[in-house]
């Protein structure tokens, strides 16, 4: 294996899941790290790209106990001749459910070898200042982890260890029941049509013209635009993510850590 080198590849839209690949990468002791963000929908860097015999990360949030689908078709652009790979989830503090499962068995079809998994907590995409839900995660003590989970891979790799990396979950994986269609909104009083919001949009769901405009049928509730917006202008408010926060407060306020598998 090359271990002068790491491939970090991650779906970061509020960029939790970067900051964890980042942080892991670092911690390596590789001279090269390459990053593939695969966040925005008009990114070039997997197409048809092979990756042998060196060292990959990816990471992907976890949407509802799940892979979002939009990172999945964009890590199927790639493929892999039997190239170790650490398998990485974020997720907002409730579960991870069956997404660490998910990303690993896609990972050995791509034709990757996952060797190390884990499972990292980023605060919530609908975390707000009166309903903090995992505020400011990954802090001080993720990022301890990530290191202490950077030089268990070091050692295993030093003891050639080939086992594949065992982790939880269940297969058929969780069913995830087709969403409503609504997306957040724009106070149009604080906005400056910037247009930050239609940047950083995973999906590419939002227009600038003389309104903010965007579609809701394709929106994935990453809550990006909110998260960006330099003027609290976008908000995720209706009556049913209303619901969803206050079940995530009550429920999953407590802290839950991050979870090693090697």
């Amino acid at each position: 294996m090359n271990m002068s080198s790491i491939n970090l590849i991650y779906f970061s839209p509020t960029h939790t899941s970067k900051k964890i690949a980042q942080s892991i990468g670092n911690e390596l002791g590789v001279q090269v790290i390459n990053e593939f963000d695969i966040t925005k929908a008009d990114f070039t860097s997997l197409e048809s790209k092979r990756f042998d015999n060196e060292l990959t990360l990816i990471a992907l949030p976890v949407y509802k106990g799940r892979l979002p689908k939009e990172a999945i078709a964009r890590l199927r652009m790639c493929e892999a001749n039997k190239a170790p790979v650490i398998l990485v989830v974020v997720y907002g503090n409730r579960d991870f459910d069956d997404a660490l499962l998910e990303l690993k068995d896609l990972s050995i079809e791509l034709g990757f070898v996952p060797i190390a998994a884990a499972a990292f907590i980023g605060e919530h995409s609908y975390s707000s200042e009166d309903k903090p839900i995992a505020h400011n995660r990954p802090d001080g003590k993720d990022m301890m982890k990530a290191k202490e989970f950077a030089n268990r891979i070091v050692e295993k790799i030093k003891s050639a260890d080939e086992k594949l990396v065992e982790v939880p979950g269940n297969y058929p994986y969780k069913e995830v029941p087709n969403a409503a269609v609504m997306a957040p909104r724009t106070i149009s009083e604080n906005c400056s049509l910037c247009g930050i919001c239609a940047d950083v949009c995973p999906v590419k769901v939002i227009d600038i013209k003389e309104s903010v405009v965007t579609n809701a049928e394709e929106c994935i509730w990453c809550c990006a635009c909110v998260k960006s917006c330099p003027e609290d202008a976008r908000i995720f408010d209706t009556p049913f993510i209303g619901q969803i926060k206050e079940m995530l407060f009550k429920h999953c306020s407590e802290r839950k850590e991050p979870d090693l598998f090697l």
